[in-house]
């Protein structure tokens, strides 16, 4: 074949060639565009083929070969018949007798691209006899190509194999066992692709890929007991990796031998770290791909546990130095691997061992095993919460006496161990803050960086979950330690000390002010940093920054009047090279923009037209092709030639910039909140950037980013129906004005689509910002459409049936043995979703009327939220169910009726569920059930109901399960306008009742309680109170003093009760009101004052 142009290109190709071997960036780039230049024409593949098989450099050939493969990708069909066949003929040749195992893997993808265009048309009829001769052959070198070739053909001509697969398995098994070490290495790499071609056939070409697992575990231990052939272990253990990723079981009976290999490479302490950590690699695998497979071997899922926690004990190698070359210590690879079982597995299988573990290790003489029993009690902290958070009076004893150990190591690893336990045992954790937070500020100033370190990131934790009442005590001594630490450390640990002064910020609010004076001038100097080094620092201050004038910046005035000073600083912030400080510029001015409100509009003109800026830079997620083809180029096979390209294509993800695009996309919604009418004018350049097509951030690769363009969509729908009000007297549709239906229907749209999307965060973010809108403008407002879709989107969710409720099950073909009760703790995005669900359910029953809403409810939503509360659903799934049946209840009332008969023994249930929230959400929701029905219709079922309620007005219940078990019995008494009080067992239901006040937590069931006893008093069941009047006065005095205060209109319900008993029984209530304290007379007092009728009768008996 000659060139179009005639030239002879043999001697510049070969300088081209040698030109990209070359070590001369320049000269590099030069030759790669003069050869893409070249190859875009057919005429170059006889020299690249001769180069390929010919040169005396194997560097050249290899070149060539790929060269030629993208070569044959574009024109193969350009080529002559005889051409085709000469190239097939050559490139066999040259594969049996390259020496070089480089040159011949690129040989061998070139084989299979040809196979590609070649096979699939019957014009390749000898490729498999030569792949047969080769793996039959007593060279070793023959039988390596031929599997070197197999690999290749199963990745490019799969569907044309599969007739074959069972000779194919031969092959490979063949290979497995091979003398030859290359020829083995070659097998284990053909198993790669052959799993692919397996995993979408049959159950009986998947069995007969077990034998090969079994013949890979027999090469992998071969290896490691040579105790020389690394190499070969870790690429078999890196072929366990993919095998364990395919929804296929492929690895079938042999998942118990398999993670038995990688406990014993990964544990051995003599064998290579690098084989160490691909064996841990295989663990974490299959954690998390097998998880009811590797988690109903309990016994294995145990063992696997000690010898982790063992291993977390194990001192780094002298020679180590990870800063070298990355690599971990052995302990820190134990406790990634512990991490990844506690996060994948049944939390009860791996918690006790931990437990146990780390209570004898912190009584050992040796540093390494009680920082070890530290470090692993922090790990699995995210996995084991549900665990962790009931025996947290046996953990916070350990990571205390961590904190006070003599060694550093240790007291480092308690601090890090109380951070994770701050972070994911909520709220649990927080009422220990005044044990902890005392022996956490000696170790900020203590002078040991690595300690200060981790001190920093327990208090950043444990803060953040603190309220103003409950840190307040501590603000003199946190913003005096971290101010030191920020003065004596360097930026790492002053990005954290900063870190934790945010969560003081947010914890304390308004509290924080008066100590606003030390911590300005430290935010100045953060927020002036230009060096590289401090940006991070800055980054934080920012976020500090922000974080003041959202807890005390609307009436601060002080604060408020250095908003000019910290917006410059956001501003210049915006001008630096950095795509963090942008994303907390963009967050601080979200804070200065809600305290500010409409006194923010004169930044609107910078910050909006900033966050725009940020939404439209490029995210890099964009493929890079190495001397790619031109665009405009012709091929009559444009369909394989994408997919070539495709598998060229490297993508890059900078992460700060998606991190920026949340952030901005996030603060144009709460700029348009802020306010309504001066945003205006940039309404339609933030709808184009969040919906445009493509490249709208509602429909963003990122779920972080479409998650915030979810929320963003109502907050702008809100903020233009605030800025375009509707005339007076217009109701539904017609009070949407035209800008604002511009604007629904947009939003409408983009929500509707999010309730499909594939991740439960973002189908989260679009279902509350429906209900938002729902609440705020009404049914006719959405319009039907959009309420039938919303309903169905609804139903979908209870019954887990959305898109993004879509699970891979494990499962293998062996069956399943019914254990299936700690298959896991849910997962938190899903509780999320569910909540969204549960908590629209009463909007939509009060938006559209109890009516209209029943028979939607009735047919759809409450058939699904029955059968969540049933089977082995999590505790919080059913907690979050029974939250949402409570609340539509209150809607719907007396339209329950004819479902309690299905409801209640769901309830008892829960009310008897050792999750505390399942219990309170229990007792509320049959409160409201008997409230809205009426105590005849659940009389029958009081017995049963009493007695799974009475266990939880103990002493020992949690404050708030206590409370809800009181308000469910008031609202048994204040049934049918108090009537149902008779259908009550009150003489020994009292002493119970009132002994369990008063309120300590959930204040909002202080009505029921308290109206209960009021009601009764005054009503005809006084006679059966009697008994107890004085109890009764004294539940009543202390309700009237106590901290927190009870709503208002409780107490002046006491007050105006007492007076009327007063007027009608004034010697036997006078000697009860003498029972009063001084303090409890006054408020009370105080109280009926309010009420005219009572206030003389009061005043006069007390």
């Amino acid at each position: 074949m000659e060139s179009p142009d005639g030239r002879n290109h043999a001697p510049e190709l070969d300088a081209l060639l040698m030109a990209c071997l070359s070590n001369n960036t320049e000269a590099i780039k030069a030759a790669e565009a003069a050869l893409k230049r070249m190859t875009a024409s057919p005429a170059l593949i006889p020299q690249l083929l001769l180069r390929a098989t010919n040169s005396p450099s194997p560097e050249v050939r290899q070149l060539s070969a790929v060269l030629l493969r993208k070569a044959v990708t574009k024109h193969w069909n350009k080529l002559t018949d005889m051409d085709r066949i000469h190239m097939q003929s050559v490139l066999l040749e040259q594969l049996v007798s390259e020496p070089h195992h480089s040159v011949r893997r690129s040989l061998g993808d070139l084989v299979g691209v040809v196979a590609r265009y070649s096979v699939a048309r019957g014009q390749w009829p000898g490729l498999l006899e030569f792949l047969g001769r080769c793996s039959a052959s007593a060279d070793s070198g023959h039988r390596e190509v031929a599997l070197a070739l197999l690999a290749s053909l199963a990745e490019h001509v799969a569907d044309h194999l599969a007739e074959h697969i069972s000779s194919l398995n031969q092959v490979v098994a063949a290979g497995l066992r091979d003398t030859a070490v290359e020829v083995r290495r070659a097998a284990v790499r053909v198993m790669e692709p052959l799993a692919a071609l397996v995993a979408d056939r049959g159950s009986a070409e998947v069995e007969a890929f077990h034998g090969l697992v079994a013949a890979l575990l027999e090469v992998a231990s071969s290896a490691y007991s040579s105790r020389s052939d690394d190499e070969t272990l870790v690429q078999c253990l890196q072929l366990l990796v993919e095998l364990c990723e395919s929804s296929a079981p492929l690895l079938g009976k042999h998942l118990p031998a398999v993670v038995g290999l990688a406990m014993t490479v990964g544990t051995d302490t003599q064998a290579e770290l690098s084989s160490r950590e691909a064996a841990l690699e295989v663990l974490h695998w299959v954690a998390r791909f097998k998880p009811k497979q590797f988690g109903r071997n309990k016994d294995l899922v145990r063992r696997v546990v000690s010898a982790l926690c063992t291993m977390a004990g194990e001192p780094a190698p002298p020679d180590l130095d990870p800063d070298d070359d990355g690599t971990l210590p052995p302990a820190k690879l134990a406790t990634q691997a512990l991490d990844a079982v506690a996060l994948y597995l049944p939390s009860q299988t791996i918690f006790p061992g931990v437990l146990s573990f780390a209570k004898e290790a912190m009584s050992s003489q040796q540093v390494p095993h009680r920082e070890a029993a530290l470090t692993s009690l922090a790990v699995i902290c995210e996995g084991c919460a549900e665990p962790l958070r009931k025996r947290l009076k046996e953990l916070i004893p350990l990571l205390l006496t961590g904190l006070r150990d003599a060694d550093a190591k240790v007291r480092g690893a308690a601090a890090f161990a109380l951070g994770m336990a701050a972070e994911f045992l909520q709220p649990d954790i927080v009422e220990y803050y005044k044990e902890v937070l005392p022996l956490l500020f000696p170790l900020m100033v203590e002078g040991n960086a690595d300690v200060c370190e981790r001190t920093c990131y327990a208090l950043d934790t444990f803060c953040e979950a603190l309220e103003g009442s409950e840190i307040v005590p501590y603000l003199e001594q946190l913003v005096s330690g971290l101010g030191t630490v920020l003065t004596v450390t360097g930026p790492a640990v002053q990005e954290l000390a900063l870190s934790a002064l945010a969560s003081v910020v947010a914890a304390a609010r308004e509290d924080f002010e008066p100590y606003l004076g030390p911590v300005l001038p430290v935010l100045h100097h953060f927020l002036s940093c230009t060096s590289p080094a401090l940006i991070p620092c800055r980054c934080r201050a920012t976020e500090t920054a922000g974080l003041l004038f959202e807890g005390l910046g609307s009436d601060c005035a002080q604060l408020r009047s250095l908003a000019p000073a910290f917006a410059d600083f956001g501003l210049q912030g915006f001008k630096m090279n950095s795509s963090e400080l942008r994303e907390y510029g963009h967050g601080m001015f979200s804070c200065i923009a809600k305290a500010l409100g409409t006194d923010f509009v004169p930044y609107l003109q910078y910050t909006v037209p900033l966050a725009l800026e940020s939404i439209g830079l490029d995210d890099g997620v964009w493929g890079e092709d190495v001397l790619e083809d031109d665009e405009d180029e012709e091929d009559e096979d444009e369909e394989d030639e994408d997919e070539e390209a495709r598998k060229e294509k490297q993508f890059r993800i900078r992460t700060g910039v998606l991190d920026e695009k949340c952030a901005a996309t996030a603060a144009l919604g709460v700029y348009a909140q802020a306010a309504p009418a001066a945003f205006m004018p940039y309404m339609e350049q933030t709808l184009s950037a969040l919906t445009k097509m493509p490249g709208g951030m509602c429909r963003y690769f990122h779920e972080e980013v479409r998650v915030q363009a979810a929320e963003a969509m109502s907050r702008l729908v809100l903020a233009v129906y605030a800025a375009c009000p509707p005339p007076a007297g217009a109701t539904g549709a017609a009070a949407i004005m035209p800008q604002v239906r511009h604007v629904l229907d947009l939003a409408l749209k983009e929500l509707n689509r999010s309730l499909s999307d594939s991740d439960p965060a973002v189908a989260t973010a679009a279902l509350q910002s429906l209900t938002s809108l729902l609440k705020q403008l009404g049914v006719e407002a959405l319009g039907g459409t959009a309420m039938r879709q919303l309903a169905d989107a609804v139903e979908a969710i209870l019954k887990g049936e959305a898109c993004c409720q879509e699970v891979c099950d494990d499962d293998d073909d062996e069956g399943d043995d019914g254990d299936d009760e700690e298959d896991g703790d849910g997962d938190d995005e899903q509780e999320e979703l569910l909540a969204a669900a549960a908590e629209l359910l009463p909007v939509l029953a009060a938006a559209a009327g109890p009516q209209d809403y029943v028979p939607v409810f009735q047919s759809s939503h409450l058939p699904a939220l029955i059968q969540r509360l049933k089977g082995h659903q999590p505790p919080g799934h059913r907690s979050v169910v029974v939250g949402g049946l409570a609340e539509v209840t209150e809607i719907l009332k007396s339209h329950m009726t004819p479902h309690i008969g299905d409801i209640v023994p769901l309830l008892l249930k829960e009310l008897r569920c050792t999750e505390a929230t399942n219990r309170q959400n229990a007792a509320f929701c049959v409160g409201v059930l008997t409230e809205g029905c009426g105590g005849a219709a659940m009389a029958p079922h009081y017995p049963k109901l009493l007695q799974a309620l009475h266990p939880l007005f103990d002493a020992t219940e949690n404050d708030g399960v206590r409370d809800n078990a009181l308000g469910c019995v008031g609202r048994m008494m204040l049934a049918d306008g108090g009537a149902g009080a008779a259908l009550l067992p009150l003489e020994p239901l009292l002493p119970v009742f009132l002994g369990a006040l008063p309120l300590k937590e959930d204040l909002k069931e202080a009505s029921p309680v308290y109206g209960a006893l009021c009601l009764m008093m005054a009503g005809d069941q006084a006679h059966r109170l009697a008994a107890r009047a004085g109890q009764i006065m004294a539940a009543f005095g202390a309700a009237a003093v106590q901290k927190p205060s009870l709503p208002r209109e409780v107490v002046t319900q006491i007050a105006t009760t007492l007076a009327t008993l007063t007027q009608k029984y004034p010697e036997p209530m006078g000697q009860l009101l003498a029972l009063l304290s001084d303090e409890q007379r006054a408020v009370l007092e105080a109280a009926a004052a309010t009420s005219t009728s009572a206030t003389t009768t009061m005043s006069a008996a007390l």
